[in-house]
């Protein structure tokens, strides 16, 4: 009875699956109970290096620069923004002519340069002349919605550690700046001044002033993420103090900033090397990110549900369906590194997936973080997916044709603590968006990719 206690334990919390034959009769009587886990790894997988020529912008982030690698290729990219204004501005005692400058900030952190940071570039500056359309992608043409002969600003910048005319360097940051024409700064505050509403909601501000189209226009040798975006209204007010004496204060406003309401998008060329395009005659699965190569792959998801229904008996336990794949770092002069994380989804939902701004339900979609220690991207959440094929009655290609491509994980920080006892942080994913970041790519080997299914069965005689 013991014996018989822990094995009704053991199985009654799992959802079984169970394989029905009438092999009992009335009055059998239990005799012999055996519980064999099984661990199947004999699975192959099939897949290819596609195309991603174009990916959907979805972030603050920008990118902005150029490099040339003879291991990888040419790249460049330029961006257009909008601005989300402040609800409300200062304009007590303040009118037009109190408007001093305007500063444009870019903060850039110290890990998101690729390339040398010494090296003088150069950025070229120019206003919209429309809104910009929705959705937006990376292989948006800025034509017509830009003059070229108007341009606000040109400067030659690097990111150097040491503060200079254009750069300035905070602990773990460096922030490139630049002003802007003191007439744009007047014709901004002016939009609040005489019509608040202007400032009331993006689009309405968007309507007045559709933003910036920032280029690289001189160098090569650098790509900077841009992590943070805001333009600074500098103004004065004038008083008479308690002395009698005519006084100038002055202020500075942070009324303008790149945030997740407005448009903001990278406009993405990339033209791959010969070293790269003869790894992949030579059948090599390489990924390439931003909007470069994803990986196809067949998942062998018929295979996996045969073994299972032939090993698994009369009753039986999915366990756990794991993903592993091996990567291989390609050697370059830019110390470009693989993406951070890989999104693994069902082909035919990619688009939407990105549209919808949708999470992974580890049944189409899976998320993994690159592994630099063992050198792989391990998907671990499947026996969901495993679950639904078994519910279904036919396995078609739409099932198991899946798309990997890069992704950039938006996150949360949180940390728990008080004067009595300390939590250590956790990091919570709130987006997953197309691979926004400083050039990367791998070669994953999908011959060595390993799939494991552990179920568990129990055998019974009567």
């Amino acid at each position: 009875m013991k014996k018989l206690r822990f094995l009704t334990a053991l199985i009654l919390p799992a959802i079984m699956l169970i394989a029905c034959e009438n092999t009992s009769t009335i009055g059998s009587s239990l005799v012999e109970n055996q519980i064999e886990i099984v661990v199947d790894s004999t699975f192959s997988l099939t897949g290819r290096s596609v195309e991603n020529k174009r990916i959907q912008s979805r972030t603050i982030t920008q990118i902005l620069g150029a490099i040339t690698a003879k291991e990888y290729g040419s790249f460049t990219s330029d961006f257009v923004t909008q601005f989300m204004p402040a609800s409300t501005i200062d304009t007590t005692n303040v009118q037009v002519e109190n408007v001093d400058s305007l500063r444009l900030i870019f903060r850039v952190p110290d890990t998101d340069i690729i390339g040398d940071s010494l090296i003088p570039m150069g950025l070229n500056i120019y206003p919209l002349t429309k809104e910009l359309p929705s959705p937006i992608y990376s292989d948006f043409d800025p034509e017509g919605y830009y003059d070229p002969n108007q341009m606000l600003q040109s400067q030659i910048y690097k990111c150097n550690d040491l503060a200079d005319t254009d750069t300035t360097y905070v602990v773990g940051n460096k922030y490139i700046m630049m002003g802007l024409p003191k007439t744009l700064a007047q014709q901004l505050f002016s939009l609040y001044k005489e019509n608040p509403s202007n400032y009331a909601t993006p689009e309405n501000f968007t309507k007045v002033f559709p933003g910036f189209y920032v280029t690289n226009s001189y160098g090569s040798g650098r790509v900077v993420r841009i992590a943070q975006t805001v333009m600074r209204l500098h103004y004065h007010k004038n008083f008479v103090n308690d002395n009698g004496n005519d006084t100038t204060v002055n202020y500075i406003g942070y009324y303008y900033a790149v945030q997740p309401e407005v448009i903001s998008n990278n406009i993405i060329r990339y033209n791959m090397s010969e070293s790269l395009k003869q790894k992949l005659a030579g059948g090599q699965n390489i990924v390439v990110a931003p909007a470069g190569r994803d990986i196809e792959i067949e998942f062998p998801a018929r295979e996996i549900i045969n073994s299972y229904k032939t090993q698994s008996g009369n009753m039986s336990v999915v366990n756990t369906l794991t993903f592993s794949i091996p990567v291989e770092e390609i050697e370059n002069s830019y110390d470009m590194a693989p993406p951070s994380a890989m999104l693994m989804i069902l082909s035919k939902d990619k688009d939407k997936f990105f549209i919808d701004n949708q999470m992974t339900d580890d049944v189409t979609s899976f998320l993994a973080t690159y592994n630099s220690t063992t050198k792989t991207y391990d998907f671990t959440g499947m026996r969901a997916y495993m679950m639904d094929l078994l519910s279904k009655s036919e396995i078609t290609a739409d099932d198991y044709t899946f798309t990997l491509t890069p992704v950039t994980l938006e996150t949360t920080i949180n940390t728990t603590s008080s004067y009595y006892y300390y939590s250590p942080t956790t990091e919570t994913v709130n987006a997953i968006i197309p691979y926004t970041g400083t050039p990367a790519m791998a070669s994953l080997s999908l011959d060595e990719a390993k799939i494991i299914l552990t179920f568990s069965k129990q055998s019974a005689n009567f």
